[in-house]
């Protein structure tokens, strides 16, 4: 019988986001010859609730700042669980790399899945050198997009040899067009994200605007829907009331678990970002058969076929969002067909079989340290 691999996932925290979905879709499909622990440097909210009941969570909840405590507690942690894998996710873990090396941990994984607002574009040097010299002690460097890889080899000076490419992949049999259920006559456009800066949810709720501001047949049918909470709720409510005349037709409603029940019901996704991995919602909405407006930043060009799976546009463009939310709200044809363009793109390139099959290869054939 072969003994299993204990694998200790790091996080920042654990709540309804792309990163912690591909999380629980590894830990369900990577099998029972794998045992999991997470870990998250805050809080766990109720996704946590998604997982197996044989992954174990553990709680460190960091207080602000720069909490010290933290490195004695997760070496305890470490030396008592004693993993074969310890694998975190983003710059606000890769620093704990460090514990792991001196726990002995046997492989040591760090996975990029898109930079954060305080450093949107990868510039920041003191965050570069601290991914620069934590890659002494790991490994693995995974990114999700090629992009992501090129600038982690470019700009941040990992050596091509640690990095490995693994685009995210979502479920094409539990997100497929076979559910969706548009209303006949609504044209809802919609949106499922964290509500953060990042995002740039403020973006799409301006042209949202200026397009109704533009036509009336849009103005009449057209909804915006936002499905998602975060910090940015209070703000992004008071800019969809600044106008008035069109407040009423955006939609907030809030975070929600089962969200294909809600792209089932659009008839458009959009995405206004100004810095991207590969969003989980994006693949999932295509999966869905939905076409999509976005901005072209990041991973978000990789996934991308202009004009055969949706309509992309420059970060920061009010405009021309608008104007290609009102070419999709004008052409049926148009959207029928980049909608089974999309869903076919997804099949082919980032299905979550492929995905899963990355990391498994990554802990196991690569992983022999």
């Amino acid at each position: 019988m072969v003994a299993k691999k204990n694998v200790c996932h790091l996080v920042h925290g654990f709540h309804v986001g792309g990163l912690e979905k591909i999380i629980i879709n590894c830990i369900n499909q990577l099998g029972e010859q794998y045992q999991h622990t997470i870990v998250t440097l805050t809080q766990a909210g109720e996704l946590v609730k998604e997982l197996p009941p044989s992954v174990t969570v553990i709680e460190l909840n960091k207080k602000p700042g720069n909490d010290l405590s933290l490195y004695p507690r997760l070496y305890r942690i470490l030396t008592e669980r004693k993993p074969d894998i310890f694998h975190t996710y983003n710059l606000g873990t890769i620093e704990y790399q460090w514990v792991a090396w001196l726990a002995r941990v046997p492989l040591r994984i760090h996975a990029e899945h898109g930079r954060d607002t305080y450093d949107p574009f990868g510039k920041v040097a003191k965050y570069r050198y601290l991914r620069q010299i934590s890659s002494w002690v790991i490994h693995h460097v995974v990114a999700v997009s090629n992009d992501l890889y090129q600038w982690l080899q470019r700009d941040v000076g990992i050596r091509q040899a640690k990095l490995a490419l693994i685009t995210n992949g979502v479920d094409v049999e539990y997100f497929s067009p076979k559910f969706r259920k548009p209303a006949p006559d609504k044209f809802i456009i919609g949106h499922v994200a964290r509500l953060q800066g990042i995002k740039n949810q403020k973006l799409l709720i301006n042209a949202f605007q200026h397009a109704c501001q533009q036509d009336r047949n849009f103005s009449r049918q057209a909804e915006l829907m936002l499905v998602g909470c975060g910090d940015e709720l209070p703000a992004l409510k008071n800019e969809a009331n600044s106008d008035a005349q069109h407040a009423g037709q955006v939609i907030f409603a809030g975070r929600q678990q089962n969200v294909r029940d809600y792209y089932a019901r659009f008839d458009v996704f959009a995405m206004s970002s100004i810095a991207e991995g590969i969003p989980v919602t994006l693949l999932e909405s295509m999966a869905m058969g939905l076409p999509h407006v976005v901005t072209r930043v990041g991973g978000i060009r990789e996934v991308l076929l202009e004009g055969e799976t949706g309509l992309g546009v420059e970060s920061q463009d009010r405009d021309s969002l608008a104007t290609s939310l009102l070419k999709l709200f004008h052409d049926r044809a148009l959207r029928d067909g980049m909608g089974q363009v999309s869903r076919e793109r997804v099949e082919q390139h980032f299905s979550q079989l492929s995905m899963v099959g990355a990391y498994a290869d990554l802990y196991y054939q690569r992983g022999n340290h």
